[in-house]
């Protein structure tokens, strides 16, 4: 009888520190369940600036200084009237090249200020509309260029390339589409070989250009 009312708390105790073990398993797994993990991956950069094409002042009407700073908005309306700036003769994207493997150029003509804003998109949709395009590679980087026109003018040569052009299958940059707006917007899909790798812009005055560069 006293062996067997011994018995009790020793089961007890047994018992006992089975459940603090289970317990703190649980909550071992529920502080790891807690912890976010971003993916290396993901690259959320967004990339914007601006420069001035040409002598702004050698138009009539309204200038702008050659360190205007053009307002950005990473999402663009569906209505792209009044992007440009009135009184000022067009800036057109003029040419559409690969610089190597891993660089896209973008040459400009014309007078006046243009904006980029470069970032990644998990989808290529042209603006105006809802329809998706598909552009080859496993990431697809978008360029907008605001304040650059289509419209005609003797001293800027229109883009006269394909809409889509391809690079070699193994480079950083796949493919280019360049859909250009009469609104104001020169839009473009860079499709890139790799998952969303480091992207650098930079400009340059002569030839007027932006260039888009895979740098990783």
């Amino acid at each position: 009888m006293h062996e067997g009312h011994r018995s009790e708390p020793a089961a007890s105790l047994t018992a006992w520190s089975l459940l603090v073990v289970l317990l703190a398993g649980c909550s071992g797994a529920d502080v790891t369940t807690e912890i976010d993990e971003v993916s290396a991956s993901a690259n959320y950069t967004t990339v914007t600036g601006s420069l001035v094409v040409g002598d702004p002042s050698a138009v009539p009407g309204p200038t702008a200084p050659p360190t205007v700073e053009i307002p950005y908005v990473d999402d663009l309306p569906l209505d792209l009237e009044g992007a440009r700036y009135p009184g000022m003769s067009p800036v057109g994207v003029t040419d559409v090249r690969f610089e190597g493997s891993s660089a896209v150029e973008y040459r400009l003509a014309g007078n006046g200020p243009v904006s980029y804003t470069v970032r990644y998109v998990d989808e290529a949709v042209r603006y105006a509309t809802s329809e998706p395009v598909a552009v080859p590679g496993k990431s697809v980087l978008q360029v907008d260029l605001s304040g650059t026109s289509t419209e005609p003018d003797d001293a800027v040569p229109a883009y006269a390339g394909p809409e889509r052009i391809r690079n070699d299958a193994n480079s950083a940059v796949v493919s280019v589409d360049f859909l250009a707006d009469p609104g104001g917007i020169s839009q473009s899909f860079i499709g890139v070989g790799s998952d969303r790798p480091e992207f650098a812009v930079t400009t340059t005055e002569n030839p007027a250009a932006v260039i888009v560069t895979i740098v990783s």
